[in-house]
């Protein structure tokens, strides 16, 4: 049964006694018009007279009834018992309201749930984040610690890199249609699922002030393969007289001591990775550190740094840890380039501004149905990227102060809602 307030059962009565008939009583407090005769009877037997002037209404007169029934069950030690069974941990989350009346024994799955909407929990997907070590979260403090006094003027200088998987004839997040019971199957109400979808990578770059260059990556080919050989030989023929150069000094100073010559075998010199040597992998297709320098660094990341640096001249190009990033190679291209880079902690999007883009590219480009072709997929990307506001790249920048606040109040932990906040 619905309780009335002492206000409204007040008026209800008072409309009773001033003869306003009990439905126009109903429609202005919202009480049922059986419950209004109710109400205005219950106060004439507590002593109510409505012919005496001037009435007066006292407490006693409106005051709500005692209720009959079975006594509840949910007495405060009841409701918290189950509240802490479900915030124990993970998995006390994941129990039904079965599971749980099952352990406490003598309540039922219905006032388990009745118990829990009372106190303002409700069944729901689990936030998504990232796992993270004690290792990670310690490179994360770490690096918060280091930047914690860059102002939003330091983080203007930065160019944001990623890159995300596209899934061809896959449409991004959940949607609901309107439909009747007997249209399940119409083809305009089924939701396709495709098996054995390609898929390719997508990179961009962006800063503060403007979107920088951006890439679709297909897969190699076999010349393509054929013609890096070639040139990375090219590449190892001049490097290797000024590693060699270099590799002679460092042992000859290490194997002298003042008794003069250390004894034991001397050192031979021997080209491999270890030495300096450039190789790539045997897998095909993959985009390692040579792709990578000659389809994205040289001729566009590096060009784009080049020209923000002449508004902004401490730019940093920002990158994460893949290892076509942290190739020895790429330092050196970097160094020849004459820009520097960002170091960047691992497995953390919350403090990469442009991670943010890709669920709000993925969401534009399947907006109207997913893609069918990856000609198609290639040509919505780039629409969605140039379409991408530029103000919208501007708040996810500005909220990276207020990120490395929460992860530091959190010691390199990611339990928080990211956003600039309020």
């Amino acid at each position: 049964m619905v309780k009335y307030d002492v206000a409204t059962r007040t008026a209800a009565i008072m409309m009773s006694v001033f003869g306003m008939e009990p439905r126009y009583i109903s429609d202005w407090t919202g009480i049922p018009t059986e419950t209004v005769k109710a109400i205005y009877n219950r106060a004439i037997e507590r002593g109510f007279d409505p012919s005496k002037r001037p009435f007066t209404l006292i407490d006693a007169y409106v005051a709500d009834a005692t209720r009959t029934g079975r006594p509840r069950k949910q007495i405060p030690a009841l409701e918290t018992a189950v509240v802490a069974k479900v915030r124990r941990d993970r998995y006390g989350r994941e129990k039904t309201c079965a599971d749980i009346a099952s352990e406490l024994l003598d309540i039922s799955a219905t006032t388990v749930w009745r118990v829990l909407r009372n106190a303002g929990l409700k069944k729901t997907k689990p936030t998504r984040k990232p796992g993270l070590t004690d290792r990670m979260r310690t490179d994360r403090l770490n690096w918060c610690l280091e930047h914690q006094h860059w102002t939003l003027e330091d983080f203007k200088n930065v160019i944001w890199t990623d890159e995300t998987s596209v899934i061809l004839l896959h449409r991004r997040g959940s949607y609901r249609i309107w439909r009747t019971k007997d249209e399940a199957f119409l083809r305009s109400c089924i939701r396709e699922r495709w098996k054995g979808s390609s898929e390719f990578m997508f990179w961009g770059s962006f800063s503060y002030d403007k979107k920088g260059p951006y890439h679709c990556w297909l897969p190699e080919t076999a010349a393509e393969r054929r013609n890096s050989e070639a040139l990375i030989n090219t590449w190892n023929a001049d490097l290797e007289p000024k590693l060699r150069a270099e590799w002679e000094l460092t042992s000859g100073v290490r194997r002298i001591n003042l008794r003069g010559q250390t004894p034991g075998k001397k050192p031979i010199w021997r080209f491999t990775t270890k030495t300096g040597k450039l190789t790539r992998s045997k897998a095909k297709g993959g985009i390692d550190w040579y792709r990578y320098n000659t389809t994205i660094l040289v001729p566009k990341l590096l060009p784009f740094a080049q020209a923000c640096m002449v508004d902004r001249p401490d730019t940093l190009v920002q990158e994460d840890k893949a290892p076509a990033h942290a190739h020895q190679h790429q330092q050196v291209v970097f160094d020849m380039a004459g820009v520097s880079r960002l170091l960047w902690p691992g497995n953390s999007p919350d403090l990469n501004a442009i991670e943010p883009a890709w669920p709000w590219m993925k969401r534009y480009t399947t907006k109207k149905g997913a893609p069918k072709s990856r000609a198609d997929a290639i040509k919505a990307w780039g629409e969605a990227w140039h379409t991408l506001p530029q103000e919208r790249i501007q708040q996810w920048i500005e909220r990276l102060p207020r990120h490395i606040e929460e992860i530091i109040r959190l010691e390199g932990g990611n339990e928080y809602k990211e956003g600039r906040g309020h």
